[in-house]
């Protein structure tokens, strides 16, 4: 009963803690709170430049979280894990993704926060907070990171494939502020929002599928 207990509050409370990370930071953003201001234009400051060669990656990495791209990489993923028979692994990605993008929606619209009013160097649509790309690509590239640690069994094979399924989403958070088409808090609350998805969907993985099929491997 008490490594069932500590098992859960592993998955749940990292959970938990970066929902209410969200929440505070949704709120600090939707009440223009100056915390909010001086970080975004400090963080400005040090990302932004006009070096020809960083703006050529930048506009051009971007399209790495793109909607349409991402919901691609997810359906590929999913028909890839459905095929290899880890259906609750499938189940989890397609939630998981279907969570955090739907639920990034209705929180873009109930905050309605304006785009930076400077000239962006790529195309964008709708509404700043949080960032889309940001929450896509934490959500997607968190759950390769999840599968990896849990399929991968080359321990340097999984320490790499993880440094590299991070940066993914690192740069394209990177290349939305340096494009000028969101503000860094911006990509922040779309990290912490894509993250606490993620934790989400594993906890119900992990209870729901790893936890009962750890319990029936020792009754044999």
């Amino acid at each position: 009963m008490n490594k069932t207990i500590q098992t859960k509050r592993d998955t749940i409370i990292p959970a938990t803690i970066f929902l209410i990370l969200y929440a505070i930071w949704a709120i600090l953003v939707a009440s223009e709170n100056q915390f909010i201001h001086n970080f975004d234009q400090t963080m400005i400051n040090i990302i932004c430049n006009n070096n020809p060669i960083i703006i050529k990656f930048a506009t051009t990495f971007t399209n790495l979280g793109n909607t349409n791209v991402i919901t691609i990489e997810t359906i590929i993923l999913v028909i890839v894990l459905a095929l290899s028979k880890r259906f609750a692994c499938a189940v989890f990605t397609a939630g998981t993704m279907i969570g955090a993008n739907g639920y990034n929606w209705i929180i873009k619209h109930a905050i309605a926060r304006q785009r930076p009013l400077t000239e962006h160097l790529v195309a964008a649509h709708g509404y700043s907070f949080p960032s889309g790309h940001s929450v896509g690509s934490a959500t997607l590239f968190g759950i390769l990171i999840v599968l990896t640690i849990l399929l991968i069994k080359n321990k340097a094979a999984k320490t790499v494939l993880c440094l590299v399924w991070a940066c993914f989403p690192i740069l394209i958070g990177y290349t939305r502020i340096f494009s000028h088409v969101h503000y860094p808090s911006d990509v922040i609350g779309g990290f912490l929002e894509g993250i606490a998805f993620l934790l989400i969907g594993y906890s119900f993985l992990y209870h729901y599928y790893l936890e009962s099929q750890r319990a029936q491997s020792n009754l044999y």
